[in-house]
Parts: C-alpha cells; sequence; structure tokens
C-alpha cells in the first residue's frame, strides 16, 4: 500500500496532505524510512493573497497547474505572462516587457534586486517560448513558480503591510494612500512640495481600460473637475494641454496661448517617448514639469481639479493653484 501522511509545512505553516511515491507493507508509517511524497492537498500550494488582482492570480494559479501536471514550458510561459499582468495592473503597457519591468523601478514600484528576479524570469519565459537545445526542468519551473510568488507577494502584500505599519507609527503621514505599490512620479512630486491632495482609487481591469469620462463618472464627480493632459507639438517643440476630459482642445488657440501659430496633436509614439514615467493613455500633468504647460483658464476657478497619477486606478486631487504651481502652468481659454 501506499502510506498517506498529515503534514505541517516548515516554512509556512501550511497543513499538507502527502501520498508516498513508492508502496510499502503493513508497517507502521511512522516507522518507515522518508521516501518521495506527492502532495494531494493543498493541490494549487498555499492560498493566493486576496490583495492580488484577478488578472494576476490567473496567471500565478496557470503557472501551478503548469508545474503540477508536469508542463514546465507551460509553467514557465504562464510566469512570464505573470509579469506583464503586474505591469498591466499598474499601467505600464504599450511596450515590451523589458521596458515596461524598467518602467516599475524608474517608477518606484520594485527595488532594483526585484528587477533582477523579473529579468531572469522573462529570459526564462522567452526560452520556454522557443526550441532550444534543451528541454526546461521541472526543477527550473517549481523555482520559476516560487520566485513569481514571491515576487507577487512582495509587490502585492508585504509593501501594503509596510506602509500600513509606518502609517500607525506615524512615520508616513500618506495615509490616504492604499500602499506603497500605488505611489507614482506624480504622487512623489506632490508630497516632496509638501501640498494638500487625495488619492481617489477606482477599479480598473486591464482588458477593460476606461475613458477619463468613465472615470469621471466612477469618482461621482463632474468631468468638468477631471482634467486630461495632451502632448501637443508647436513646429518642434512640444507642449502640454490640461483641461477637462470632455472639452476639445483648440489648437489655434493652444498655439496663441503660447504666441505660436499652429499647433498639433503629438502621435502615440511621441507621447510614450517623451514620457517615461506614465502609461500612454493616463498622462499626468504632474509627472512632465519640464514641458511649457497651460491650463485651461475656467478650470482654474475650480474649488478642486483632479487629474491622473500617472497609472489606472489612481486620480489625484488637489487645489488648481498648487497644479498651476508645479507644472509652470499659465492659463487660457483652449477649450471649444
Amino acid at each position: 500500500m501506499r502510506p498517506y501522511w498529515l503534514a505541517l509545512c516548515q516554512s509556512c505553516g501550511q497543513a499538507l496532505l502527502l501520498e508516498s511515491a513508492q508502496e510499502f507493507d503493513d508497517r507502521d508509517p511512522d516507522d518507515l524510512p522518508a521516501r518521495p511524497a506527492t502532495v494531494l492537498w493543498p493541490q494549487d500550494g498555499r492560498p493566493i493573497a486576496a490583495e492580488v488582482p484577478p488578472v494576476v492570480r490567473r496567471e500565478l494559479t496557470a503557472a501551478r497547474a503548469g508545474v503540477r501536471s508536469g508542463s514546465p514550458a507551460s509553467a514557465v510561459l504562464h510566469v512570464r505572462r505573470l509579469l506583464e499582468a503586474v505591469c498591466a495592473d499598474h499601467g505600464v503597457t504599450g511596450r515590451t516587457l523589458f521596458h515596461a519591468l524598467r518602467e516599475l523601478r524608474r517608477g518606484g514600484l520594485i527595488e532594483g534586486w526585484l528587477l533582477s528576479w523579473a529579468e531572469e524570469l522573462r529570459e526564462l519565459g522567452n526560452e520556454a517560448a522557443h526550441l532550444g537545445p534543451r528541454p526546461l526542468g521541472k526543477s527550473e519551473a517549481e523555482d520559476a513558480v516560487e520566485l513569481a510568488e514571491a515576487f507577487v507577494d512582495y509587490v502585492y502584500v508585504i509593501s501594503g503591510k509596510y506602509h500600513r505599519f509606518r502609517v500607525r507609527r506615524g512615520t508616513d503621514k500618506s495615509s490616504n494612500i492604499r500602499n506603497v505599490v500605488q505611489e507614482t512620479p506624480a504622487i512623489r512630486i506632490l508630497r516632496k512640495s509638501q501640498v494638500a491632495f487625495r488619492v481617489h482609487p477606482y477599479p480598473h481591469d486591464p482588458a477593460r481600460t476606461k475613458s477619463r469620462a468613465a472615470v469621471a463618472d466612477e469618482l461621482g464627480i463632474s468631468p468638468m473637475r477631471l482634467l486630461k493632459a495632451v502632448i501637443l507639438y508647436l513646429g518642434e517643440h512640444a507642449v502640454v494641454a490640461i483641461a477637462p476630459v470632455e472639452g476639445v482642445i483648440d489648437e489655434r488657440a493652444l498655439a496663441r496661448a503660447f504666441g505660436a501659430t499652429r499647433a498639433r496633436v503629438a502621435a502615440l509614439a511621441d507621447v510614450v517617448r517623451i514620457g517615461e514615467t506614465f502609461a500612454a493613455d493616463v498622462v499626468s500633468p504632474l509627472a512632465l514639469p519640464y514641458l511649457p504647460s497651460v491650463l485651461e483658464e475656467s478650470s482654474a476657478a475650480a474649488s478642486s481639479v483632479f487629474v491622473s497619477s500617472g497609472r489606472h486606478g489612481l486620480e489625484l486631487e488637489l487645489d488648481p493653484a498648487d497644479l498651476i504651481r508645479l507644472t509652470r502652468a499659465r492659463t487660457a481659454p483652449i477649450v471649444r
């Protein structure tokens, strides 16, 4: 017969149901020497934390399933997709995974050593996607999944716990930010400038990106208070127009605000090239202080305005006077 054991994982304390990989006689299982065993329960390893978003959870579950089914290549490919899901969840889209991981690092969302982990996993995923001189082994897949689990824990669980710890101790005053993972360059600029602001999270599904107008509806505010940042060119020089989401930028009026004759909206490729600190479809004017900016003059009179944090799922509310000061924006009627 094959003995069964109830065991306790020495690393995480998880209860385990094990089945011996070899058959034995009727002796007491406690008297048997140690033998290889199969984990019958839990089938998916330790529970995935509730903080992990569904898109990341799906890839981690699929990677674990690949290991269990004896398909190392499948497991490693899902680990690579997990990295892509983490990037997308933080608003880093439209680039290769190589560049997206570095954008996470530049944005302070992961540390340098985590970038090294992610790079190893990315390269292993590339190997799994192509025929190579040798097939991937089970141990490599198991290691990849364990590293992916640790990566996810750090990004979604441990960082949040550390932030809440600092808030309780009074060493981190940004108690309205749910966790440090969500901090973006725009948020860091606001904190460093010591201006009053609020962070407003909203649900974000990477598969269904919301328009800025839909975000206003999600937050329950007037679209006139939710601003968009549009990059335009005056000849060869880029500028930023900041205006209500439902307003249409009057390119001639914008050009006049800068003493120019013509303006044109920047192509998406130019937006990606100019801004390395935000997703291309959620440009934050706060992250572009080095570009000349103009704010729609009617927005300057609002009690407060909302601008993108530079990532999906987070909007920043602040006084328009602070927005003008931090972006060095002039005001003019630029919406028709």
